[in-house]
């Protein structure tokens, strides 16, 4: 196992986590078993973000004795009545949303604490001025949690919560189709998310990764938007490799999942090179969409890259892509089909078949 410090506070973390948000497809003991079987490989970060509760308990069993073994990253807002995930900004229920996470996991701390999923400037102006963020930062006062941060899929909503002064780590949306956008006939890095990762090392912030495989997207060439598979360990590498990351979470189902993970760590620097994306031509990727967000502005207000990858991350089987694609402010049903973000997109992505796409695929989960 290889491990990263955090920056302010030199706390190790294990550069590999595990995300509980797919433990629900494991029984009761092959969960105790997969958290237990990952301690003892050396690993010390998970993230109780889920979809339903059912393996909350199971996860309770295994750290029973050995809480202060595993750093914890608990999150503010999201919150599970009658056991099923849902989001919230009401101050009040996202008290005792997080006053019975700590219960169920018989604990009187969280490690980090992270305000959870916050991708629009609507959303954090909210967060600043209902007093969520006050209530997160007196949390960290009184030692309910140890570490202040947030997760987001948007760089500028990050850049607005570095600016507060007050964020010692965040959980990000990391990956290689999310951190590329066309240049010069060929793909190059975003120049946004680059600057994001410096100026994070710079300050000292941490970065845990989400979605390192792109919701699974990224390890199959028929759903890659490269049209070209990546193996886990490039994936990794990949996000490691970014300033300021300290660990990647993906989603393990089974022990068997975790074992692939912990696979990096054996393969060779070759294994892991993923070098062939910045040589990959617009033509290798032409109609796929990889939520750069060159087709803005739109007239009606849509964030385009954040519908596309919820829809993408929805049917790759995320069950929270549903509950953050019905909490943009705008969506799909928005769209008034004026091609002016197919004029603008370098892909030529068929931009207006894909919002009917996503309208008529989350109408039918409602």
């Amino acid at each position: 196992m290889e491990y990263r410090s955090l920056p302010r506070y030199g706390d190790r973390i294990s550069t590999i986590g595990v995300g509980a948000g797919s433990l629900k497809e494991a029984t009761s003991q092959e969960i105790k078993d997969i958290v237990s079987y990952g301690m003892e490989q050396g690993i010390n970060l998970i993230d109780t973000v889920m979809s339903d509760t059912s393996a909350a308990e199971p996860i309770a069993q295994a750290l029973k004795g050995q809480r202060d073994e595993m750093i914890m990253q608990m999150h503010l807002g999201a919150v599970y009545p009658k056991g099923i995930y849902s989001k919230t900004r009401v101050l009040s229920k996202l008290q005792r949303g997080f006053e019975q996470e700590l219960k169920k996991y018989g604990t009187d701390y969280a490690d980090i604490g992270i305000i959870h999923c916050v991708d629009e400037v609507r959303d954090f102006e909210k967060i600043m001025s209902d007093c969520i963020f006050d209530y997160a930062r007196k949390l960290k006062q009184d030692g309910v949690i140890r570490y202040l941060g947030f997760s987001s899929h948007s760089a500028d909503i990050c850049r607005r919560f570095i600016e507060t002064g007050e964020i010692d780590i965040f959980m990000f949306s990391l990956n290689a189709a999310y951190d590329f956008k066309p240049s010069r006939g060929k793909l190059a890095l975003s120049h946004e998310r680059v600057e994001l990762y410096r100026e994070c090392e710079k300050r000292g912030i941490g970065v845990t990764v989400m979605k390192p495989y792109g919701g699974g997207q990224l390890l199959n060439a028929k759903t890659s938007p490269f049209r070209r598979s990546m193996t886990i360990s490039q994936c990794i590498q990949y996000a490691l490799d970014r300033p300021a990351v300290l660990s990647c979470l993906p989603g393990v189902r089974s022990r068997a999942d975790l074992e692939d993970v912990l696979k990096y760590y054996s393969t060779s620097g070759e294994d892991r090179d993923y070098s062939f994306i910045g040589s990959l031509p617009h033509r290798d990727i032409q109609g796929a969409c990889i939520y750069c967000n060159h087709c803005q502005p739109c007239p009606s207000g849509i964030d385009i890259g954040s519908v596309n990858k919820y829809l993408d991350l929805a049917k790759a089987g995320d069950e929270l892509a549903k509950d953050h694609y019905m909490k943009l402010s705008k969506n799909a049903h928005d769209c008034i089909e004026c091609g002016v973000c197919e004029e603008n997109c370098p892909f030529h992505v068929n931009i207006r078949g894909r919002m009917l796409e996503a309208k008529n695929y989350f109408d039918k989960l409602r």
